[in-house]
């Protein structure tokens, strides 16, 4: 088998959700009409603008205090709110026309200010995430697999010292700049030093394609203005805000974004390989709760992926045991948990993390 027809297989978890798509529509034929688009999708976008840089102009003139506050409290909320748009129009779902789509992401890259990753969000989401959950080889959400165990090993050996390793990844994720900049260039060399391990893994892995820098350009281009557009209109007081608000929603204590990703994917349950949360948050996040049913129909509209859990309750019942918040907590409190739980997390990974195979 060539590693081509290897990569184009499907995984077993995807696979499922074609499954339930089918018996969905067996059982209920009427669900096939659900889908399609919702242009009127677009009227969010001068809203989410006006409520988060409303939001920023209100704190420009307040202490740093209450800027990093507001930004953990209420702003990481908006900006996931509009980031929930990015999977909305990464399925082309709001417009399928390629101008228009452009043009709606780039109405969000102002407001989000991502620099092209919401871009390389969308190609990584079709390509790797949506035909390959639960294949650690293949589903780029998955957490390098060498960074945890070595984190599992300090957690193993020398739990106080993990614990304390954990509260300076909450600090540094707590800085204006923290999960932006500070990241990446202070704790992986931290975790290789405590641990003796590598936080690499140097099995080369498909995590979808990505774009071009070419069709990266005009996003750059957009982010580079809003941030300058705000710095000038409103002051460097509300870019910070602006920026503490993302680097929060990003990082460790971004508690919907991270308790989201937690509570949809258990890892390795081939029946109901994706769990759905239910009730108000939805209302903020455009739906993306109902995340079993975008799996198994992912040409639904956010705005009907409420009828299509009602049509079909017999399909669609395997609901995230704990809410966005609760997830979270439990991350954080048993020192950063896997984000899905895989067979490969069983075995001791010593030797592919150090770049060894079997004929060495």
């Amino acid at each position: 088998m060539t590693e081509t027809t290897t990569r184009n297989r499907i995984s077993p978890q995807s696979r499922r959700h074609n499954d339930m798509r089918r018996e969905a529509v067996r059982a209920h034929p009427e669900l096939a009409d659900l889908s399609g688009t919702q242009p009127l999708t677009v009227l969010a976008l001068p809203v989410l603008l006006a409520i988060h840089w409303g939001i920023a102009w209100l704190v420009s003139g307040q202490s740093i205090l209450v800027i990093g506050l507001t930004a953990f409290l209420v702003g990481q909320i908006v900006y996931h709110s509009a980031a929930s748009l990015i999977h909305e129009t990464c399925h082309k779902l709001i417009f399928r026309a390629p101008a228009a789509k452009l043009g709606f992401d780039l109405g969000l890259e102002f407001i989000l200010t991502t620099y092209g990753k919401q871009l390389v969000y969308q190609h990584q989401h079709i390509t790797s995430h949506h035909p390959f959950i639960g294949d650690y080889a293949r589903d780029y959400e998955h957490e390098d697999l060498c960074a945890l165990q070595a984190r599992q090993y300090i957690g193993e050996t020398s739990p106080g010292l993990q614990k304390i390793l954990t509260g300076l990844t909450l600090f540094i994720h707590a800085l204006p700049l923290g999960t932006l900049v500070l990241n990446d260039l202070i704790l992986p060399r931290v975790y290789e030093w405590a641990s003796g391990k590598p936080q690499h893994d140097p099995v080369e892995r498909y995590t979808g394609t990505r774009p071009t820098s070419r069709e990266m350009a005009p996003f750059i281009a957009v982010s580079i203005l809003s941030n300058v557009v705000m710095l000038v209109v409103l002051g460097p007081w509300a870019l910070l805000y602006h920026l503490w608000t993302a680097s929060f929603f990003l990082g460790k204590l971004g508690i919907s974004n991270l308790g989201q990703s937690l509570s949809e994917h258990p890892g390795m349950d081939m029946e109901n390989p994706t769990r759905s949360t239910y009730g108000p948050i939805n209302w903020l996040l455009f739906n993306t709760g109902y995340h079993n049913e975008h799996h198994s129909f992912p040409n639904v509209p956010w705005t009907r992926l409420p009828a299509l859990h009602k049509g079909a309750p017999e399909v669609f019942h395997a609901e995230a045991e704990k809410s966005y918040f609760g997830c979270w907590l439990d991350h954080v409190k048993g020192d950063f948990t896997p984000s899905r739980d895989l067979e490969l997390h069983q075995h001791d990974q010593s030797a592919r993390c150090a770049g060894k195979t079997l004929n060495d």
